[in-house]
């Protein structure tokens, strides 16, 4: 038994036997084996399975600490590579940080620097330098053109002053050219001849009241109404008087009560009221400067009886210049003119004096499509019975003129005439 047992064990183990029941097992641990038979087969069998079990252990120990080291390994690994990322980015951040600090530290360190103060102080002088200058030149601009105006008026003033002398040398030669005819220096030479005789008729048949200042009538049309008062004369003032318009009405006869009734209503509605005959013949009225006289004071007193108002103008019947007058229209115009009338041609004309039908379209279109061609106007219309058109075209030219810009006024000895060129006339 001692034999078999010293292969594995050393005499000093051999001599000294363990407890009954135990084994020392060389990990250091204590077993507590089968118990053994007699002869100490089970002690050898134990013996080895120990030792098969601690190399086993041992290979198991060294196997699961490779494998720590190679997770230890590789977690070193990784941690060095997150390391060294966060320190990659950690340095960038702290870079973009130093930068924006550093830009920050220059822009605050510019304001209230000597560098600073010295641009303001540079600034300021500019300023100092260029707004006077500014300023100079302006005003120097303004008064060249200050003293260009002052010299044109200082040059119209002399003009005007020019021409005033002018006229006052005129009119001090002429004084003095009276002062010496009538003196009695020339007085003996003047010869004085007796009135004609039409110049003694009618002594009445003048106008006493003297003509104010031409008026200022660019713009304005004046209508009138020739040949009436008719049955259409209320009609046409109902117009005027919805649209808000003083015309004037150049009229004949007024021997019926009807007339002078018709006559009142045309002065009541603030229009100006002509003579245009009493007659309204041709051959009767430009026989003479006699005839057109008789025939004119019997419209004259007519109307002043009717209206009590005395008539200032009048116009010739076919106007001033026609076939008829032609022999004494010259004496016809200076006998009436001496007498204070004014008379009036015009320069528009409806076209409704023809003997034919006239539409109010076409009335209206024969003053609208010329009215512009004239800085003002005074237009022909009739007011007769037949006339009918007429009324039915006349708040359309109204509103029409108007819309040209054109206003509207009834004639007065104020009022520039519109006369015909007689010199462009030839009779047949």
């Amino acid at each position: 038994m001692k034999q078999l047992a010293q292969g594995a064990l050393a005499d000093s183990d051999l001599l000294d036997e363990p407890p009954y029941g135990k084994t020392v097992n060389f990990p250091g641990g204590v077993k507590h084996p089968k118990e053994r038979n007699a002869d100490g087969a089970d002690f050898r069998i134990a013996d080895l399975e120990a030792e098969d079990a601690e190399a086993e252990n041992g290979e198991a120990v060294e196997t699961v600490a490779q494998s720590e080291n190679s997770v230890t390994d590789l977690q070193t690994e990784d941690s060095g590579d997150t390391e060294k990322s966060f320190e990659t980015e950690n340095a960038e951040n702290m870079e973009t940080a130093a930068e924006e600090c550093l830009a920050a530290a220059k822009q605050e360190s510019y304001f209230g620097s000597v560098k600073f103060f010295k641009n303001m102080i540079l600034l300021a002088v500019v300023i100092a330098i260029a707004v006077p200058t500014v300023l100079a030149v302006t005003f120097w601009r303004q008064g060249r053109a200050a003293a260009a105006a002052l010299e044109g008026q200082k040059a119209a003033l002399s003009d005007t002053l020019a021409d005033l002398q002018v006229q006052y040398n005129q009119m001090a030669a002429d004084k003095q050219a009276e002062e010496t005819i009538w003196g009695g220096s020339v007085a003996s030479q003047v010869v004085k001849t007796e009135p004609l005789d039409y110049q003694k008729m009618y002594p009445d048949f003048y106008v006493n009241t003297p003509v104010g200042a031409t008026a200022q009538d660019t713009g304005t049309m004046y209508l009138t109404f020739d040949d009436g008062p008719s049955s259409n004369t209320p009609l046409l003032l109902s117009i005027l008087r919805s649209k808000d318009v003083k015309a004037t009405f150049f009229v004949v006869g007024g021997d019926t009560e009807k007339q002078r009734q018709w006559m009142r209503d045309i002065v009541e509605d603030g229009n100006t009221l002509g003579m245009h005959s009493y007659t309204h013949n041709y051959h009767m009225i430009y026989a003479s400067v006699e005839a057109f006289l008789d025939d004119y004071y019997k419209l004259f007193t007519n109307i002043k009886e009717a209206t009590g108002q005395t008539p200032t103008i009048f116009r010739f019947p076919g106007g001033s210049v026609n076939s008829y007058d032609y022999p004494v229209y010259r004496e016809i115009v200076a006998e009436m003119l001496r007498r204070g009338f004014v008379f009036y041609d015009w320069n528009l004309s409806s076209g409704d004096a023809s003997s034919n039908y006239m539409s109010p379209k076409r009335i209206t279109a024969n003053i609208l499509d010329h009215a512009q061609e004239s800085s003002r106007g005074i237009v022909l219309f009739h007011d007769a019975p037949s006339k009918d058109s007429t009324v039915e075209a006349l708040a359309g030219v109204i509103d029409g003129l108007r819309e040209q810009g054109f206003t509207f006024a009834p004639l007065t000895r104020e009022v520039r005439p519109i006369l015909f060129n007689y010199t462009d006339y030839q009779p047949d």
